[in-house]
């Protein structure tokens, strides 16, 4: 163990020395700033929670029940030898990941300029992907008996007990949101009556997004749904005062979505009070609560190295195309597809997420862990060019829409997962992309 948190406690510094260096540099939040959070939370402090917690009467949260990290480490009895190869290999795919992202930082890539995108293109696209949205929420809510088993039979149907139909509906749905967003940075450069009527759509579309993120049943999809807006206005505050005001509500709000329950969402009024209740009299032990509950990839990248290539053979990256394969509607009802590495790991992992050091040692031992963390490097410099540094509230919108996506990959690195939670925007991202650079095409094409 003293091993582990020496392993630990240098990933942890280097860590934060990089984004000391970052911060000095340009004074920004970034994308590369989340996921050097999510590495600290996911992969640097579950050792020492484990070695500080284990076996003293914290080991029982704020819920009268054990921290399952306890419960699954002594159910995997994994090696400390598997937990110390990871941190080896953690510490070179952080550094492919840097040079994925300094790489990524020489691509020619143009900041957002939300403000000059045409009106009638994101009208009309918020138009579309809204009704396109609307419409299959209202068949896909037909199924339940009412508004009120709709919102409630999230929960019962995320822990299996009960059955829907049309889920692809539900993923059509995810487009409200980004059509709201779309329809509110519209309504910035409408006035009188047209901005009236546009707010009103934007705010139809709002209850749309906050049916589907309600029946979600997910503190994530929750939590991201009531953020996005805060954080978009946060970062386009001029005033110091205002931000850090702002940001104060935001972390608040934080604290008590990260705190639910799971079942909190059966009955979020009767457990709400309880949670106020926690959050003032057992803070500490309310944050540990949260810290624990991101701890799964310590456990998880530990245990897959212990089935890879033995009782899982590589993968090779068929994931990839099995996840939007995955996404089309069956028309048989059965998918024939080959399994896809979430279904293998959850049979071993229930209800553990696959991060991203699982994924890449699934697909390729270590070297495949570089990979994916190159890739990911890169990927975080591109959205960091385009969208950190954009002009208008829209763009930094769509900023908190991927901060709240894109850097949760690490936790959440399933290609099947991640194309379902990111349909809605990423789709709407390609309508924003093509509405940013048709107007410069149309005029580079002028005689």
């Amino acid at each position: 163990m003293d091993l582990i948190l020496i392993f630990s406690a240098g990933l942890a510094v280097l860590i934060c020395g990089v984004e000391c260096w970052r911060f000095r540099r340009n004074r920004s939040f970034t994308f590369l700033s989340a996921v050097n959070g999510l590495l600290l939370l996911g992969y640097c402090i579950p050792p020492f929670i484990v070695h500080f917690v284990a076996g003293s009467a914290h080991e029982k949260n704020i819920w009268d029940y054990r921290l399952y990290l306890f419960s699954l480490m002594e159910r995997l009895n994994i090696p400390a030898a598997s937990h110390v190869s990871v941190y080896l290999i953690l510490g070179g795919a952080y550094v492919t990941l840097l040079a994925g992202y300094f790489a990524g930082t020489r691509l020619p890539v143009r900041r957002l300029d939300s403000r000059s995108l045409p009106r009638g293109g994101l009208l009309t696209a918020a138009a579309v992907m809204g009704t396109i949205a609307t419409a299959a929420l209202v068949v896909y809510v037909s199924q339940f008996d009412g508004l009120r088993d709709f919102l409630k039979s999230g929960m019962e149907i995320r822990v299996g007990r009960v059955a829907n139909k049309w889920g692809y509906l539900h993923v059509l749905a995810e487009l409200a949101m980004p059509a709201m967003l779309m329809a509110a940075g519209a309504a910035f450069s409408c006035k009188g009556k047209v901005r009236t009527a546009v707010i009103m759509i934007a705010a139809v579309l709002w209850t749309v997004a906050a049916a589907r993120a309600v029946h979600a049943a997910g503190r994530f999809e929750v939590g991201s749904f009531l953020m996005i807006p805060i954080l978009a206005w946060m970062f386009t505050l001029r005033s110091r005062r205002a931000a850090v005001l702002v940001f104060a509500i935001a972390a608040v709000l934080v604290l008590l979505i990260a705190m639910a329950p799971h079942a909190a969402f059966r009955d979020p009024l009767a457990t709400l009070p309880r949670m106020l209740a926690h959050a003032g009299d057992r803070f500490l032990d309310t944050v540990l609560f949260i810290l624990v509950e991101y701890s799964f990839p310590y456990i998880a990248s530990a245990h897959t190295l212990g089935v890879v290539p033995n009782t899982i053979d590589f993968r090779y990256f068929i994931d990839i195309p099995l996840g939007f394969l995955y996404m089309l509607p069956s028309l048989s009802g059965v998918d024939t597809w080959p399994p896809m590495i979430l279904t293998l790991h959850v049979k071993m992992l229930p209800w553990i997420p696959v991060d991203l050091v699982s994924f890449g040692y699934y697909s390729l031992g270590t070297v495949g862990v570089l990979i994916t963390f190159a890739v990911f490097g890169t990927m975080l410099a591109v959205f960091d060019g385009w969208l950190t540094h954009s002009v208008g509230w829209l763009g930094q919108a769509f900023r908190a829409a991927w901060l709240f996506y894109l850097p949760f990959r690490l936790f959440y690195a399933d290609p099947y997962a991640s194309a379902q939670v990111g349909f809605g925007l990423i789709t709407a991202t390609v309508v924003l992309a093509g509405l940013a650079w048709w107007p410069g095409q149309k005029t580079r094409d002028l005689p």
